[in-house]
């Protein structure tokens, strides 16, 4: 049995710490022996207010949607969130807009999908394949487009039934 080890380390007790992301693969015993600390993804709504106040600190000006995008993008992760946000900073300048921060990670914006569903809902197929097109044209994948639909039709049933 192979196991992803990704680290140990020794404290200044000199106790030392199994690091590892796949617990599920080490021994019952092994693990009664240790202490145990789970960590789970930051929440969207965490990440943002966290930047934010970076944001304050920094003297930077940024949107609550510009942050919204980069937390989402960072998928719960602190660590990305705040890659992400110094790229865009570097990118930016003290101003970060959501128009600045979709076109610096090259994500498509929202509207198209709304647009998509107006389309849709209207049974204008002509257009839909047309604006389909111009996505592509722009550079932006098929794969990632239908994935963010997906998720954007998800979003919709589900403010629906709230």
């Amino acid at each position: 049995m192979k196991i992803k080890f990704c680290g140990a380390a020794t404290d200044v007790t000199g106790s030392c710490h199994l690091i590892t992301t796949e617990k599920h693969k080490i021994l019952p015993t092994i693990i009664s022996r240790c202490q145990v600390y789970d960590f789970n993804r930051m929440s969207v709504n965490d990440t943002v207010n966290h930047l934010k106040g970076i944001a304050e600190k920094e003297g930077i000006e940024a949107d609550d949607e510009a942050l919204n995008v980069i937390a989402v993008k960072a998928d719960g992760g602190m660590r990305d969130a705040l890659s992400i946000f110094d790229r865009v900073v570097s990118f930016c300048g003290n101003k970060i807009t959501y128009k600045d921060v979709i076109d610096d990670l090259n994500i498509l914006d929202y509207n198209y999908y709304f647009k998509s569903v107006d389309l849709f809902l209207s049974k204008d197929i002509s257009g839909a394949l047309m604006m389909f097109d111009e996505i592509l044209s722009a550079g932006f994948d098929a794969h990632n487009y239908v994935l963010g639909l997906m998720e954007h039709l998800r979003n919709v049933l589900v403010c629906k039934d709230s």
